[in-house]
């Protein structure tokens, strides 16, 4: 599967591997490169502003057989690259390898403690699968959200969530309706979720409607 393909859960959090022996030697003063190399060893997060993120730890040698093996650990503690620079290469999860990770395991807590947001509002959001269906999974903290009135076509806007409440959630509209609907680009909106025969619709309330 591409990266570009993959749903926000199954790379979120996630040690993954990045099959990219193209992209090797450009990485060859970052990472130590071993022979036969097939690809990388990366931790995916999520930085305000910027979005999903990879910090690459090692590159990795994929077997014929699947099987992984992992090159020294990158002596560069954060080598991160963007969502856009990797979204076009194949990817797996390395928890359905049989590959030694013991040498990784303080990389969740650091990448938590030092590289996401502070604000734990954020955090829980982001853990929060009820809104995985909406998001925009360059930019999580987008959602897509449905606008709609009586007498007008339903449209799908983005909002970027900040806050929730009981069953609310609150954020920034970023791009209006092209119907109007009263709204404009920058204004506080809040929507909800709803439960469709086991589908979550996110829905803006329509009392901010004109």
């Amino acid at each position: 599967m591409y990266i570009d393909e993959a749903t926000f859960r199954q790379i979120f959090h996630k040690f993954i591997y990045i099959e990219c022996p193209d992209a090797l030697e450009g990485l060859s003063d970052t990472l130590e490169i071993i022979d036969g190399a097939t690809g990388v060893l990366a931790y995916c997060f999520c930085e305000d502003l910027v979005g999903t993120s990879f910090n690459l730890l090692a590159s990795v040698k994929k077997a014929e057989d699947g099987k992984l093996e992992v090159g020294p650990r990158c002596s560069e503690k954060y080598a991160r690259v963007r969502f856009n620079d990797v979204k076009d290469y194949e990817f797996e999860p390395v928890s359905e390898q049989d590959a030694d990770l013991s040498e990784f395991d303080d990389v969740p807590n650091d990448i938590r403690d030092n590289l996401e947001s502070a604000d734990k509002k954020m955090t829980m959001l982001r853990e929060l699968e009820m809104l995985d269906g909406g998001r925009n999974i360059e930019l999580p903290d987008f959602v897509s959200v449905t606008v709609g009135k009586k007498g007008l076509l339903p449209e799908v806007v983005w909002v970027r969530t900040t806050d929730f409440g009981d069953n609310e959630f609150y954020g920034t509209l970023h791009n209006p309706p092209k119907q109007g609907f009263g709204l404009e680009a920058g204004q506080k909106v809040r929507y909800r979720a709803y439960d469709n025969e086991g589908e979550i619709m996110l829905i803006l309330d329509s009392s901010m409607l004109n």
